[in-house]
């Protein structure tokens, strides 16, 4: 079966996959409202507070580790400070965690400034944290959410990197 790690976790999203016969090692996410959200629909799931104190020392080897980030540094609705700004620079985090466990897939999800903010360069950064990490083959796509049943537009960035090289 294949596990999987979810950093950012927020009330879970590609824990979902767990439909799809995936099954959820464990869970990081620092909001007590939605690890109460996880605890409730991903009981006996690990659960821990912060992506800055976990990593091998601490967390289950995974197949897939999946993670969204967070945005509001690189959203075109705040301030711009990229990845060096204290929210959406926890993306070096989840990488260090990458390099860590050592998964065969990254799934990264982030909002569409990221390709954007500082003229692409953190995009660029992006790209070259995860290639630096053993990803040999990397895709990205922008999604909408209305054209997958949602009655919302939301788009977002979806980064897949395989570390397998197949």
């Amino acid at each position: 079966m294949i596990t999987l790690g979810s950093l950012f976790s927020g009330v879970a999203g590609f824990e979902g996959m767990a439909d799809a016969g995936m099954r959820v090692a464990w869970q990081v996410e620092i909001d007590p409202a939605a690890r109460r959200v996880l605890e409730r629909h991903y009981p006996g799931v690990p659960k821990h507070k912060d992506v800055r104190t976990v990593g091998k020392h601490n967390l289950e080897p995974v197949d897939v580790i999946c993670f969204g980030s967070p945005c509001q540094d690189l959203s075109v609705a705040g301030k711009r400070a990229g990845l060096e700004g204290e929210r959406s620079g926890l993306f070096h985090e989840a990488i260090r965690v990458v390099r860590e466990l050592r998964p065969a897939i990254v799934l990264f999800e982030n909002v569409p400034g990221l390709l954007s903010s500082h003229d692409g360069r953190d995009f660029a950064t992006v790209l070259g944290e995860f290639w630096h990490s053993g990803a040999r083959d990397i895709c990205w796509r922008i999604c909408d959410a209305q054209y997958f049943g949602l009655a919302q537009r939301r788009k977002r960035v979806f980064l897949v990197a395989d570390f397998g090289g197949e």
